[in-house]
């Protein structure tokens, strides 16, 4: 399994510093497991770095924005937002 130190370090990969045709195109990547648990190790174990992969010929990185809320405020505020 992916410990968190690697995890972080794969996070500030930089697209441009990463060929393109090394990167794991998501399209051919199949998740199996019965639990969550064995999903996700099935899934790193394919794509390699979970935040730069292909999706086709496109490379994509992705990021996440530290943040103090957590996801249940946000949904629960958004929705109140709707509210008219």
């Amino acid at each position: 399994m992916i410990d968190k130190n690697l995890l972080e370090d794969m996070s500030h990969i930089k697209l441009k510093d990463t060929a393109p045709d090394l990167l794991q195109d998501i399209l051919e990547v199949e998740v199996k497991g019965e639990t969550a648990s064995q999903r996700l190790e099935s899934y790193l174990t394919q794509v390699g770095n979970p935040y730069c992969f292909r999706v086709g010929k496109t490379p994509v990185k992705i990021s996440f924005k530290s943040c103090e809320e957590t996801l249940d405020k946000k949904i629960k505020s958004y929705f109140l937002g709707l509210k008219i």
